[in-house]
Formats: structure tokens, sequence, C-alpha cells
């Protein structure tokens, strides 16, 4: 069965927006409120990373999606801190920015320029810029005194109704089957609600660039599960470009 990325990204935002409500509920809220600049910005963000990203992986696979997404983020995350905040990137952002860029070249076109999947590319680099504009965004949110749990809440709530329709593009019968179902709760729960709520507990604590770098996490593991799961071949210039932006990102979160 054909099942559409950008339902699955939808039904993702909806649960994943509901259980933060319920988040929310139990814990102290704050008297702040989240400023309707960064709850739309991040909102934005967190549409663009769910259409972008599922995307690429469909296009890409996981290990080459998830890793140039990621990948990509702290440099585009150091540029979008710039534009929004004014932050002047470090001479090391520049450097990491460049050893990262070669792994995510390497790791694309590790089977070749002729299997070069251009499309899956441009839309992990989205998904890449997507995340930063929702990390940039809520860090600011989180600094003002906004609760981490009101501010996930408000801004997936949001999310996931602009997304709405995306939940009806192709063949919706597969989010009735037990499988389905069983899917959407588990990508609403886990990767989504319970896993922003422990990134915005540390992004409160950190810059909104070294964030970006630690998540790096997430991309590794998907590797190594894209290659011993779900059995995707990576050769020995893709793994040479996985270690290329480890290096990059490593370096990067040191300064």
């Amino acid at each position: 069965m054909d099942i559409s990325p950008l339902a699955v990204g939808s039904g993702r935002l909806i649960i994943g927006a509901m259980l933060l409500y319920l988040f929310h509920r139990c814990a102290t809220d704050s008297s702040a409120r989240i400023a309707s600049r960064d709850l739309w910005l991040s909102a934005i963000g967190v549409v663009l990373y769910q259409i972008t990203f599922f995307s690429a992986v469909k296009s890409t696979g996981v290990a080459i999606g998830t890793v140039t997404a990621l990948g990509s983020a702290p440099a585009l995350t150091g540029v979008v801190a710039y534009l929004i905040n004014r932050e002047k990137p470090t001479k090391r952002w520049f450097f990491a920015t460049v050893v990262t860029s070669v792994g995510i070249i390497l790791l694309s076109t590790s089977k070749g320029l002729t299997d070069f999947n251009i499309r899956g590319f441009l839309l992990a680099i989205g998904a890449g810029a997507s995340y930063s504009i929702f990390a940039v965004a809520s860090k600011r949110a989180l600094s003002d005194g906004v609760s981490i749990t009101d501010a996930m809440f408000r801004i997936f709530a949001l999310g996931a109704i602009i997304s709405t329709p995306l939940l009806f593009v192709g063949n919706i019968h597969w989010l009735i089957t037990p499988k389905g179902l069983l899917m959407i709760f588990w990508l609403g729960l886990i990767p989504t609600a319970v896993a922003y709520i422990a990134y915005a507990y540390g992004l409160a604590k950190v810059r909104a660039s070294t964030a970006s770098t630690l998540i790096l996490a997430e991309p590794a593991t998907a590797t190594l599960l894209a290659a011993i799961v779900l059995g995707e071949a990576i050769n020995a210039r893709g793994w040479s470009g996985i270690v290329v932006v480890i290096i990059g990102l490593i370096y990067l979160s040191l300064g």
C-alpha cells in the first residue's frame, strides 16, 4: 500500500499535539505566553519539517535522508540564528560547516552521480532548514520564560492545525488499519511528544546551534538501524561521508 509521507507527517503532528496537551495539563504552567512571532515561526518550521523529511526519506532511504537533514541542521541553524536573532556565526562554525558539507556530499553521491537523487537531497536540506527555524524560534520563546510544556504544546497544536489538510493526501485507508494506527500513535508519542519535551529541556539550557549539533545522535542511530533492521546498503563512500559529518559536528560542539 502506497502511504503518503505528507499524511504520515500530518498524523504524527496531530497525535503528538494531543499527547503534548496531556503533558501540559500535568505540568506547572508559567505566567509567560509564547509570542505570536515565535509561535508561528516554530509551527511553520515543524510543519515544513514533516513535509520535507518524510518525503526525503521516501526518496533517498532512512540513512541518507536522516544524515543529510540533521547533519545540515547545525550549519543552517547558524544562518537562521543570524537572520532571526542577528547572532554572528563563529569561525569554528564556518569550519564545521565546510567539513559537514563535504561529508553530506560524499554520502549523497555514495552510489555515484548517475544515481544521485537531487530531489531527495534538496528535500533533506529543506528539512534541515525547517528544523533550524523551529530550533531558533522555540529557543527564543524558552529564553523569554515560556514553560517548556506550554511552548511545545502550542507549537505542535498550531502545526497540527496547519497540516491537517495533508492528512487526506493520497490513500488514507492505511490510517484506520491496526498497523496504521499503531504506527501513527508511536510516531506521535515517542519521536514527537516525549522526544521534543526532552529536547526542549536541553534547548532551554544551551544555544540553539549547540542543541542542533547534539541532535547528531538521531542520524547516527537512524543510520545503524537502517543498515541493521531495514537492510539498507551503505558502501564505503557512504560510511566515510557519515564519519566526516560526525567529525564536523563533534568539532562544532567542542566550541
